[in-house]
């Protein structure tokens, strides 16, 4: 059980970017635009069973501003603490939640909030739970303090962020950020500001005080505004529920009365019929089962999946273009993508560093097509290994100079998707004639390693569930590069007319969406071209739903809103908005 946690959990960190706390996104301000029209539904009652890995008290607690909270992490947390507002990927606008309205004013950033909503301790829903919640994540690292230096609480319902740097990133970092009650962090949110306003900062001791306090708060209850509220009597080991949450947002929209989650292991839960949604990964043979037992699976895109990252230095062959290209050409990515995943491992059609769905909402169609696909083509790779004056040897293997090329693949071995893209390349590329050994080791062993640069070439991500394709190229170019003290990869972000250190933040900076398109059209096309990493496949869910036994009304599939990344998840969309009922 302790290894799916693991993975499980680090599936979390790594496609949950941007869920509810610091993580930012795209786009400028759009108008609220209506859910869709829901057919009115009589039947109310029943529930729904999801799954997720949490741990009971005293492990388990309910602070939700420190590591370990129960149902932390997992989609489930919108339900109690929601965001002011929730995104939807692929018709690029928001949806207001807990806000009424948002939209830049000035020099400022205007949030009014929905009246007449109360937690489920009585207190009403104001400003100051907002700003409770930005002020204690400030001693945090939320990421909304790099664009705002002042919060001014007009009144109950209206609240002004002065901006002090105009980014896209911060309508996110606002309306995504989960709010938490100032019934329960008032007075440490007070000593926060009162720091701040005299000068401190956030590594100062008296900031770092109150910031362990707040780490160690462990309150014994913790209100919700959302439409379900945690009964902390149903907390065990095996499970836990979620009731109705009267006055919470949308308790009157909502039709099923309560959420069961179960703590275990979720394949069996599916078939047997006792969860109607999970979101847990699922190999190809479960998989198979899902299907063959009728039950129907989501394949949405979590924007992200296994690449290849060669170090600079320490593979200096690789500086040559030519030989990435080699490689690109020289795997079968598509093959790859259907032995780890099935239906749900897809080769990139694109290569463009950031997955296909975003590239066909950033880039124009002209621009689309100047993307090279790299398909499997081992005479073309042959090729690009020649033009470099590599020729093979009597033992197969490519050659320059009398020098053998020869790699050591690093991969977390603890990772089984992973695992499978590794050992596949591996394979294809010494059946090419590139000499391959790969090397496996625990992801938290691997990902040490490949930060502090002790790596040849290494299977780590690329692309970031996240709206914005800004956060994909960072994970590819500075997430194991120059984000590490270690130096990661080694790899330049000036390459010729290529300067990935500048086209990044120009991907976000101000609200030009004119500006913003150019860069990252820039970025992806440099990309397509230098190859910094090489994206092996993009993993889609295969989660299974069971939209027979407990709940109904599921969009069909081919819905926009299955392109939601989990950090804006469908299914709370659609608990949300009335659209699932019982049966």
């Amino acid at each position: 059980m302790r290894p799916q946690l693991t993975r499980r959990r680090f599936l979390r960190d790594s496609l949950l970017t941007g869920v509810g706390v610091w993580t930012a996104a795209c786009t400028t301000a759009a108008p609220a635009t209506p859910p869709k029209a829901v057919t009115p539904l009589v039947k109310r009652g029943g529930e729904l069973h999801g799954t997720w890995l949490y741990d009971p008290p005293p492990k388990g607690h309910y602070n939700y501003f420190a590591p370990g909270p129960i149902l932390g992490g997992s989609i489930f947390t919108d339900l109690i603490t929601p965001s002011l507002a929730v995104y939807h990927w692929a018709e690029m606008r928001w949806d207001m939640w807990l806000a009424e309205s948002a939209s830049p004013q000035g020099d400022a950033y205007e949030v009014k909030l929905r009246p007449g909503l109360r937690w489920s301790d009585g207190a009403a829903f104001t400003t100051k739970d907002v700003a409770t919640t930005f002020w204690i994540g400030r001693t945090q690292g939320i990421g909304l303090w790099s664009y705002v230096d002042r919060i001014d609480v007009v009144d109950d319902l209206t609240i002004r962020l002065h901006v002090a740097r105009s980014s896209s990133l911060l309508e996110r970092t606002v309306l995504r950020t989960a709010i938490r009650p100032d019934a329960v962090y008032g007075p440490l949110a007070k000593r926060a500001a009162d720091l701040y306003r005299g000068g401190s900062t956030t590594a100062s001791n008296e900031m770092r005080a109150v910031a362990r306090d707040v780490a160690d708060l462990r309150p014994t209850a913790f209100p919700s505004i959302g439409p379900y509220r945690l009964d902390e009597t149903s907390v065990t080991e095996a499970q836990l529920t979620l009731v109705r949450n009267k006055g919470g947002l949308f308790e009157d929209k909502v039709n099923l009365d309560r959420i069961v989650i179960y703590q275990g292991d979720p394949a069996p839960l599916a078939l047997g019929g006792d969860v109607d949604y999970t979101t847990a990964g699922f190999g190809v043979s479960t998989d198979k089962a899902f299907t063959d037992q009728g039950l129907r699976v989501i394949r949405a895109p979590t924007y992200t999946g296994p690449a290849l990252f060669f170090h600079w230095e320490k593979a200096p062959a690789f500086q040559d273009t030519r030989l990435r290209w080699a490689v690109a050409h020289a795997i079968d990515r598509g093959e790859s993508a259907k032995i780890a995943y099935g239906e749900s491992g897809r080769d990139s059609r694109t290569m463009a560093g950031m997955s296909d769905e975003l590239v066909s909402l950033w880039l124009s169609a002209d621009d689309q097509r100047r993307l090279k696909p790299y398909a499997y083509d081992v005479a073309r790779a042959a090729g690009f290994m020649r033009d470099a004056g590599y020729e093979k040897g009597t033992d197969g293997f490519y050659a320059k100079g009398g020098k053998r090329l020869e790699l050591e693949l690093s991969y977390p071995s603890d990772f089984g998707d992973w695992t499978a893209a590794a050992n596949h390349a591996a394979d294809a590329l010494n059946k090419f004639g590139i000499k391959v050994t790969p090397l496996g080791s625990v992801n938290t062993v691997q990902v040490a390693d490949v930060n502090a640069g002790r790596f040849q070439v290494a299977v780590r991500a690329w692309g970031a569930g996240n709206p914005n394709p800004q956060l994909s190229y960072s994970q590819d170019l500075q997430a194991h590069n120059t984000a590490q003290s270690g130096g990661g990869m080694r790899y330049p972000l000036r390459q010729g007319d290529a300067n990935f250190s500048a086209l990044l933040p120009a991907m976000t900076d101000g609200l030009d969406t004119a500006k913003q398109r150019d860069a990252v059209t820039k970025a992806a096309l440099a990309f397509n071209d230098l190859l910094p990493v090489i994206p092996l496949w993009e993993r889609y869910t295969n989660s299974p739903v069971n939209d027979r036994k407990r709940v109904a009304g599921w969009w069909p599939s081919g819905d926009p809103i299955y392109k939601n990344g989990p950090a804006d998840s469908f299914v709370i969309i659609m608990l949300m908005d009335g659209t699932l009922h019982p049966v």
